[in-house]
């Protein structure tokens, strides 16, 4: 008699809990999504700064962040490229006017900053009501080692 009371009880239950479940786990995926998303930002950042500091050029270091971030589908727009003086106090390349290192001014010991950024838009549609677009970006600083020469000499490429 007392099995044929309970005999919902499960189901019940498992209607309760599945969706906190469903919720966790698709939350767990969005935040591996997002992590995945950051690190190759930050790799994109990392290696454009490599080719910063002996290549000056910054339609080629915006193709190198480019081709590390494909996963993402960066574009120009997302990556930021611009080249202070090493007693600058600026990290970003919000104003580039203030502290830059123009290219006829540019050597060695000039930084080169690279941000990349990107809007990353979770997938959880319970996340997505609260955070329609999460904005990820990374910078990366390197200090220039060589100065790419300008024309007619330029072996830089």
């Amino acid at each position: 008699m007392r099995r044929r009371r309970s005999r919902g009880q499960a189901l019940v239950e498992f209607a309760i809990v599945f969706p906190i479940m469903a919720l966790v786990t698709l939350g767990l995926l969005d935040l591996g999504r997002a992590i995945f998303t950051y690190n190759t930002l930050s790799q994109a950042a990392r290696q454009a700064a490599r080719v910063a500091i002996v290549n000056q050029q910054t339609s080629v270091v915006r193709s190198q962040a480019i081709r590390s971030g494909a996963t993402l589908g960066l574009a120009t727009s997302n990556v930021d490229v611009c080249f202070k003086t090493s007693s600058s106090a600026q990290t970003s390349c919000a104003s580039p006017g203030t502290d830059n290192c123009p290219r006829r001014a540019r050597d060695i010991g000039c930084l080169a900053i690279v941000r990349t950024h990107i809007n990353y838009a979770p997938m959880t549609p319970v996340i997505s009501l609260f955070w329609s677009s999460i904005s990820l970006s990374s910078t990366s600083i390197e200090a220039i080692e060589y100065v790419c020469p300008v024309s007619p000499a330029t072996t830089c490429t």
